[in-house]
This record gives structure tokens, sequence and C-alpha cells, in this order.
């Protein structure tokens, strides 16, 4: 009969063979990736550090809340991917988490709940550039609500601080200014606009676009000649009132309490609705500035959100231009004790068993990492050193029929035999609980 012929009608199918992601999108998988493992093991450490309550907000968001957070700015709308759904409604893939925080904690109304709340976020965002090619980002958020003075904000820069530091990103810069309060801001942008417009001719056409606009926008204007003339501009930091002046006064008094170093910038002004502290920080990157991260007040933005006078303040950065950083300056990572026990049973009838000890030492709070695999024992060792756990739970045929378990000591080697009722009072001994 001859071999059948192939169905043309498949071909062009997708062949699982050659399944992959999309161009412009990567995966972020810890265990290929030691950098990426390290970065999201310390944005988790550094939250629950920090008090920060993890928070997960949809994928898609109502076009109408894009619509109000960029009020002052619709041009920016552009750069988002919108969908038509169920005929009607229109959404916009999340290209920012901040505008979701902000819909979340007043749709919720957090604020009648707890007069505090410490937010945490993580995740990935897609955008359109210029070109309208789609950029992807990994980005994450410390964002604090409610009723809270400057040693909460300072303390949310501090975290922030901390955690790039443990990465090993010691060559960072945190600038720091102050807008003041909206009458501040609305004084100083008219003054600011006044000597802009005797230079119009000498700016880019961006920064003459923002003088009709929100004319703070010409501080994020990375053109050489609009910098030249902006170092000429009057300062805002003389145009804040006494309590913005003190306020922000207080601010750097904390950081150098929480002994973070700081530059100030007063010709640094952050995003459409940012208010009163604006910082951001920097690094090199092939020679370049690039930016991982801003932060200041959303008050304004949540106003435009909601109608509601409330008080928000976070941090916005990239987790994936940490990760790019991290990799152009071949930061090497070690990896953290993740597991208190390595458990590592040898044979059907060991492996059984271990079970119900995963099962005893996880009710105690103790973290386990188990393989009930076919690994040599020589081998699951060697792993439980790479994992930084410092006891070893070894159970063989023998020691399972017996109810007895092998505690190894993983950095000095010394080995005993414990009976299986004792092993996780032993085990809590040794791990000092």
């Amino acid at each position: 009969m001859g071999r059948p012929k192939k169905n043309q009608s498949a071909q062009g199918v997708y062949s699982p063979k050659k399944v992959q992601s999309l161009d412009f999108l990567e995966d972020i998988v810890g265990e290929t990736d030691d950098l990426w493992g390290a970065i999201l093991r310390r944005f988790a450490k550094f939250s629950r550090i920090y008090g920060f309550e993890k928070t997960e907000t949809p994928l898609l968001e109502d076009l109408r809340l894009y619509e109000n957070f960029y009020k002052t700015s619709p041009k920016l709308l552009k750069n988002f991917l919108q969908l038509n759904i169920h005929k009607q409604d229109q959404a916009v893939i999340r290209g920012d988490f901040l505008p979701g925080l902000l819909r979340a904690y007043y749709q919720r109304k957090i604020y009648e709940k707890s007069s505090l709340s410490k937010w945490a976020a993580s995740g990935f965002t897609v955008k359109l550039d210029e070109n309208e090619n789609i950029i992807s980002d990994y980005q994450f958020n410390f964002e604090v609500f409610g009723q809270f003075n400057h040693l909460t904000e300072a303390q949310v820069i501090g975290s922030v601080w901390e955690f790039l530091q443990s990465l090993g990103l010691k060559d960072s810069v945190l600038e720091i200014n102050s807008l003041g309060n909206k009458d501040c801001q609305i004084a100083y942008s008219q003054t600011l606009q006044d000597y802009l417009m005797t230079k119009k001719y000498e700016l880019c056409d961006n920064c003459n676009e923002h003088l009709q606009g929100r004319v703070l926008n010409v501080f994020r204007c990375g053109n050489l000649d609009c910098q030249a003339l902006l170092s000429e501009a009057p300062g805002v930091l003389d145009f804040l009132d006494e309590e913005s002046r003190k306020h922000f006064t207080n601010i750097l008094e904390a950081l150098d309490e929480l002994g973070v170093p700081y530059q100030l910038n007063p010709l640094y002004a952050g995003p459409d609705g940012s208010g009163k502290t604006n910082l951001v920080i920097k690094s090199k990157l092939k020679g370049e500035t690039v930016i991982l991260g801003e932060g200041g007040y959303h008050d304004g933005l949540m106003q435009n959100l909601c109608g509601k006078n409330l008080s928000c303040f976070g941090f916005t950065g990239s987790l994936s231009k940490i990760h790019e950083l991290l990799e152009a300056n071949k930061t090497v990572v070690s990896r953290e004790q993740s597991n208190d026990v390595f458990l590592v049973p040898l044979g059907e009838l060991a492996a059984k068993k271990s079970l119900r000890l995963f099962r005893d030492l996880t009710a105690e709070k103790i973290s386990v990492y188990d393989h009930f695999g076919n690994v040599g024992v020589k081998n699951q060792l060697k792993q439980a050193e790479s994992f930084h756990a410092p006891v070893a739970l070894i159970m063989g045929q023998k020691e399972a029929m017996e109810e007895m378990v092998i505690l190894r000591d993983v950095k000095s080697g010394m080995q005993e035999i414990i009976s299986y009722d004792k092993i996780v009072s032993e085990v809590k001994k040794r791990l000092g609980r």
C-alpha cells in the first residue's frame, strides 16, 4: 500500500516542537535563571519584611479607568493596547499596575475598613512604543494608602532601596525632589511657563507641547538643549509653602535616619498626577543612564479616578530593567537558604514513609524540599548543599521498616540515627526553634 501521503491540509499547523513565546514577551523561570530567581525571592522577602500585602489586579481594565487616569495627558492612551469585548465594552490590557491598584483601593472601599494599607504588586505589563511596537515589562509596585505620615513614606523608599542593594546594585542613585501641594504646583507651573515661553524656539517640539499642558513634563525631556535651558529656570523648592517645606525636610531627615543616600534634584518631576515628594532611582547600563523606577504621591490621580481626596504614595519599578542591569554587570547571585530541611527518601517504602514525615514537618512550619524520584543519595546530598538547607533527613528501606531516620548536618557531614517519634523535635532543636 505504500507510505500514506501527508495530510496537505495539516501543513502550516503550529508544530509542538516549535512552540515558542511571542518575540516581544519572555518567560520568567527562576529555576533556569538564577538572576530572576534571586530577584523574585528578594522582592517577596522585602515585601514581607516591610509588611506589604501581596495584591493582584486583573490583566484587563475598563477603558474608562485609563481615560480618567490620563485625563490631563489623553495622548498617552495611544500607548496602551485596547480591546472591544462583549460588543459594547472597551478594555485596556494592563500597561501599568497603578491604575488598577488605585481602582481596587477605591472600589473595595478599603479606606472605610483600614486606616493604613500597604500593598505590593508585580507582574507583566505591555504597551506600545512610539512606533506601535509591543513592548513588555515585568513591573513591581510598593504602595501605601490611607492615614500615614513622612515616616511611612520614608519606609517605602527605604524598602525599595534595600531591595535594590540586596541585589548588588551599589551604583544606583536616588534623586529626590518636592513639587509641593496643588497650590504650590499651580504657582510654580505658571512661573515656569512664563520663563519657557521666552525660550520656546529653543525647546524641542515635545516640550512646546508641554507648555500647553502639564508644564512640569519638560523636566522629563531627555533633550540636552532643553535640559540646558531648564538648568537656568526658577527652582520649584522656592515655591513651596511652609507646610510643604516642613514635610520635605522631615522626609530627608527620615532618610538620613535610615541611612538611605540621596541627591537633591530640583529639576526632577515625576509623571502626570505626581505631587509632593517625587523620586527616581537611576543606574548605568552600558554607559547609558537607565531609570529603574519612580515614586511619588498619587493623590491627584486618585482624584481623577474617583473624585475623592484619598492619600496614596508609592514606587513603580521595572524588574525587567533590574534583570537586564544585573545580567550586563555579570552579577553572580548565591542561592539563599530556601528550605530548612532537605528530605532524602531511598526506595519505594521509604518514599511512602517520607510523605508522612513531610506532613509532620510542615505542620510545625518547617520548610522542606523533597524529591521522590529515583535519584541517588550522593546527588541528593549535593543538591541539599546547593540549596543551603542546614539539615538533611535520609530514610532508606531499613530505616523505614524500623521507624528510624538518619539526620545529617549538611555543613559538617555528621550523621546520627534518630527514632521517628523524636525526629521533628530534634529538627526544631537543630534549627533553634
